[in-house]
């Protein structure tokens, strides 16, 4: 059983994917993957999930099939502008705050 606040936060990931952001990510205990992807199924959205450490996961969330495709070839550490703006669209930002965030961090 998922604890309510992750049930939460996986159902506002859902909502974000739903009314088109490309995707979305969170990381999970393991515990929890099997009930996760099944709230995830119930909104018709595909998922992915991805090792991150001992006993926790990363899910990822989206709806088109093409995504899976970016989200595979998508660095884990971001190190270039194109890196960093292949994620910031992936999850959804539009240009101009990609470009505020690569002028003051990248």
């Amino acid at each position: 059983m998922i604890p309510d606040c992750i049930k939460e936060q996986i159902i506002t990931h859902c909502e974000f994917i739903k009314t088109g952001k490309p995707a979305s990510s969170i990381a999970v205990q393991e515990r929890f993957i099997s009930d996760v992807t099944e709230l995830v199924d119930s909104y018709n959205l595909f998922h992915y999930t991805e090792s991150l450490y001992d006993g926790w996961k990363t899910i990822w969330i989206y709806r088109y099939p093409h995504i899976l495709e970016v989200i595979k070839e998508s660095p884990q550490v971001p190190k270039t502008k194109y890196e960093h703006w292949v994620l910031g669209k992936l999850y959804g930002y539009d240009e101009t705050s990609i470009q505020e965030f690569l002028t003051k961090h990248v």
